[in-house]
């Protein structure tokens, strides 16, 4: 029987209780009479249309909505449920909805009701969808079943709701960081190690020592770093850490006041903007997007650039199964953190939520489907089938992680990674500062246009703009 997930008063019975009668007071039992009549018919319609959890035919089914975490979304995670299905009779309809179209058909079917029962959601998406009353809220027995708030990373827990709110709308499934990913060749050519990454400036150092050795691997000349621009649809995640570590961020506690016209914020960006400036970065790489960047690392036309988890699946995955294991950059590679800024070592920390539509059907099986993705084994064997990393925090004592070097470098980057203010309006806000930080790239492509002044005046259009949305909110 699919009961809500959280008690939230007398509900139905209530209403029918207090409904006031349209017949008058000399019909006081004619309206008892419709009253005990409507309330029969509800408790004929909830016994016998709500009390199984199943479709035609006797078949319990969860619709559950999933973006393409891996070159086979559905067939993946379809191999991953098998044991649960198998063993709780519950069959688990799985529908891939691409991510440029996720947040629309989302919100869409929010407000409509045309909803499924289970839906991925993008970790900053959670508080928007939250914030219409679109979720199921949680309740402290729910959440304690798939093992409460201490046993998933912290920073992706802090994704499960509306801030400050006390509810729980979805749950962490994975988890996406961020680091730097090496060519070793390249660097002991220059006699160059990962220790000479840890900082701004041993970076910045080692950046020249590439430029200046003018390296070419194979007949494949070699920039030193690769960077997307404004084309890429993560352009606020690539930002984003190095603000945070000069000390930056976006919003004040308060969350009315946006400080991105701030000189930490500048100075984060400043730095970002000196590795193209400084022509450790071609500029036409401004024109591409990370997954363009990655096929450039792959095939040895730059010596370092930023990635997720998934790029180590790439690099050691059959080159018929769509990876790039066999190649040169594949025997040569390594991963450090993030060079460390001013104000400390930082990087993005994204991922997805599992969560369970308000208006679902099947609520108790959907939450069934959470217990079991969440699990340790279902954890770790998805991981290894979409490249990410997991949620809970006990798959980390994997082999598969605890015994890679560099997935153990990711392990370490979910604990020191940051993520944006779980806010019902930060869904309103990223496409405000994708459009301004994809101007500020502008200017910096178009070389004579570049002044200092300009990066500061997109910075303080930002906060205005950003401003007018959380006042309206």
């Amino acid at each position: 029987m699919d009961f809500p997930l959280l008690p939230e008063g007398e509900g139905i019975f209530r209403f029918f209780t207090i409904l006031p009668s349209p017949f008058g007071r000399g019909c006081k039992c004619l309206a008892r009479w419709v009253r005990a009549f409507v309330l029969f018919l509800f408790l004929v319609i909830f016994l016998f249309g709500c009390a199984p959890s199943k479709q035609a035919g006797g078949e319990r089914v969860v619709e559950m909505w999933v973006m393409p975490n891996s070159l086979e979304p559905v067939g993946d995670l379809e191999r991953v449920l098998k044991p649960f299905e198998a063993k709780t009779g519950i069959k688990v309809k799985i529908t891939s909805v691409d991510w440029g179209a996720a947040w629309s058909k989302i919100t869409t079917a929010a407000t409509s009701g045309d909803v499924p029962d289970l839906v991925q959601l993008g970790s900053t998406w959670v508080s928007a969808i939250a914030g219409m009353g679109a979720l199921e809220t949680l309740s402290p027995e729910a959440i304690a079943s798939v093992g409460g708030a201490k046993a998933f990373v912290p920073v992706a827990w802090s994704t499960c709701g509306v801030e400050k709110s006390g509810k729980i709308s979805a749950i962490p499934w994975i988890v996406d960081a961020r680091a730097l990913y090496l060519r070793t060749d390249a660097l002991k050519l220059t006699g160059l190690g990962a220790k000479d990454m840890d900082s701004w400036d041993s970076f910045k150092v080692s950046l020249k020592k590439l430029f200046d050795k003018d390296i070419v691997i194979e007949d494949q000349p070699m920039a030193p770093l690769g960077i997307s621009g404004k084309n890429d649809w993560n352009v606020i995640h690539s930002l984003a850490p190095w603000i945070w570590m000069a000390g930056g961020d976006f919003l004040a506690a308060d969350r009315k006041t946006c400080i991105l016209d701030s000189k930490e914020v500048f100075a984060g960006i400043a730095y970002y903007i000196s590795l193209v400036r400084d022509n450790y970065v071609p500029i036409e790489y401004l024109e591409l997007n990370t997954a363009q960047v990655s096929g450039n690392f792959n095939s040895g036309a730059c010596a370092m650039y930023f990635d997720g988890p998934y790029e180590v699946k790439t690099l050691t995955r059959p080159a018929s199964e769509g990876g790039a294991q066999g190649s040169l950059a594949s025997k040569n590679f390594g991963v450090v953190g993030y060079p460390k800024g001013p104000k400390g070592r930082y990087t993005f920390v994204g991922g997805s939520n599992l969560a369970i539509c308000k208006l679902g059907k099947h609520k108790s099986d959907a939450l069934a489907v959470i217990k079991y993705l969440t699990s340790k084994p279902a954890q770790v064997e998805y991981a290894k089938a979409s490249g990410f990393l997991p949620a809970k925090l006990d798959a980390f004592s994997d082999p598969y992680f605890a015994n890679d070097p560099n997935r153990k470098v990711f392990k370490d980057a979910v604990f020191y990674g940051k993520t944006y203010p779980a806010i019902p309006s930060w869904g309103l806000l990223e496409p405000v500062l994708t459009r301004r930080f994809g101007i500020m790239w502008d200017y910096v492509t178009s070389g004579n246009q570049y002044n200092p002044e300009k990066i500061k005046e997109q910075l303080r259009l930002a906060k205005k703009e950003v401003e007018q949305i959380l006042a309206q909110q």
